[in-house]
């Protein structure tokens, strides 16, 4: 893991975290629009942060590292995390530290993936489709997306291709394989075993042409009573990345609400 700090320590603190495949350069367009008011901090994950060292595993252990350093660093007080997509994993299990003082969370695209008895199945078949595709557009700079995975997703070849060179670089099988495991766990098996917290202000951000929002929010509220759920008109999943300006105008209405 590794994390990369801009603006003044002073000032109220931003954590972001990365949706899957991506790295901390995911956020390069929103830091000019922040560091000068906030400071802030981007992540790339275990398995995504290009040193060839590392291996994802669970979203629980990388949640586990930010708090340590949050602690550390910043005497347990952060004023809001950010979190695109996978990033909402270990953002949620952010909230489950109890030493942690945390302002508010941004849980953006953290969609239901759950597949039931079929989830061994829907991996074996999809981990290594999608890390095959994932290092021949890394590495050719071909963006066509598969027709499905688009309609899914609600976006096109055109929404994905600014996020080619956000992504990482030197990914393994076995990194989009944990990855693609935790997708699946978020809900049934971590989310829905937790004590419902309604202190915590957290927000729910999604792209309204997203398939698979329907049972996240329901499994968000049960867990977060009082989350705010805030649709993204005519978006599909991630494509708020791609309206730095908006994203950073509704960042900061939610931090000053």
């Amino acid at each position: 893991m590794k994390i990369y700090e801009f603006g003044v320590k002073a000032n109220p603190t931003i954590m972001c975290l990365p949706g899957n495949f991506m790295t901390h350069r995911q956020f390069e367009k929103i830091i000019p629009l922040l560091e000068n008011n906030y400071h802030v901090l981007t992540v790339s994950f275990d398995g995504y942060d290009e040193t060839g060292e590392t291996t994802y595993t669970t979203g629980k252990e990388q949640a586990d590292k930010l708090a340590d350093y949050i602690v550390r660093n910043l005497n347990g007080k952060i004023d809001l995390v950010y979190a695109e997509s996978l990033g909402s994993i270990p953002a949620a299990f952010l909230t489950q530290h109890k030493e942690l003082n945390i302002g508010g969370v941004i849980l953006s695209g953290a969609e239901y993936m759950n597949y039931g008895v079929f989830n061994k199945l829907a991996i074996d078949l999809f981990a290594p489709m999608t890390y095959k595709l994932m290092t021949k557009i890394v590495s050719s700079g071909d963006v066509k997306f598969p027709a499905f995975l688009k309609m899914k997703m609600g976006i096109t070849d055109d929404t994905f291709k600014p996020m080619l060179h956000q992504a990482c670089q030197d990914l393994t099988l076995e990194t989009t394989k944990a990855t693609f495991w935790e997708a699946v766990r978020l809900y049934p098996e971590y989310m829905s075993k937790w004590e419902p917290n309604p202190n915590i202000r957290i927000t729910c951000w999604y792209g309204e042409k997203e398939m698979n929002m329907k049972k996240a929010i329901q499994n968000l509220k049960r867990a977060f009573p009082n989350i705010q759920i805030h649709p993204f008109k005519g978006l599909g999943h991630g494509e708020i990345m791609t309206k730095e300006h908006m994203l950073v105008d509704e960042l900061i209405s939610f931090m000053n609400r």
